[in-house]
């Protein structure tokens, strides 16, 4: 997985790669870079499959909070 092409906004997904034995823990999560609205304080942040679907969910619930993105944006995402 070194071999993936980080860009902010993309889901991508890493294994979790210490399990502890008999334990909960996923398998594996959903890595995404992320940054504020100015460009600045970059993270990565780590969601389980059922954290994307609760904030899927939650977004299909509030559908006029949404954020659009403007046509450069999806012309070089």
């Amino acid at each position: 997985m070194s071999n993936i092409t980080v860009k902010s906004g993309r889901l991508i997904c890493v294994k979790n790669t210490e399990v502890p034995k008999l334990s909960n823990a996923n398998s594996y999560y959903w890595a995404v870079h992320v940054e504020d609205e100015d460009g600045c304080n970059e993270r990565c942040i780590l969601l389980t499959e059922k954290e994307l679907e609760r904030a899927e969910y939650r977004a299909s619930r509030n559908k006029e909070d949404l954020t659009k993105k403007g046509f450069l944006a999806d012309l070089f995402d």
